[in-house]
């Protein structure tokens, strides 16, 4: 279980709502956007959405047989950061704000008292 979700062996971020997981049961690796409900608890409640690909077990194992095809072909992809390495991320204050790191952080609207 992880977050509580029934069933999910592993789930990590990757970037802004992006998600990729492991469920048993499924026998898959599922690239997903989630999103967080309007009427969300603080409890950091996120929901998939229906935009994503699942990739059965085989073609996962293909797909990573390929990564050093993929990158001698497209050798600019070597030079990819992530958004943590930028300037912004300097400090706790820009890691915070970044959106590609915490992507349902919660901004106070507009009457609302922080």
């Amino acid at each position: 279980m992880v977050d509580g979700v029934e069933g999910v062996k592993i789930q990590h971020h990757i970037g802004g709502a992006n998600y990729i997981s492991v469920t048993s049961g499924y026998r898959c690796v599922d690239f997903r956007k989630f999103y967080r409900p309007y009427d969300a608890k603080d409890d950091g409640e996120i929901k998939p959405t229906r935009k994503g690909v699942a990739l059965r077990f085989e073609e996962w194992t293909d797909l990573c047989s390929l990564v050093n095809t993929i990158m001698t072909t497209y050798p600019s992809l070597k030079d990819a950061q992530p958004c943590y390495y930028g300037d912004d991320h300097m400090n706790q204050i820009g890691w915070l704000e970044c959106l590609e790191c915490h992507p349902f952080l919660n901004y106070p609207t507009a009457g609302s008292s922080s």
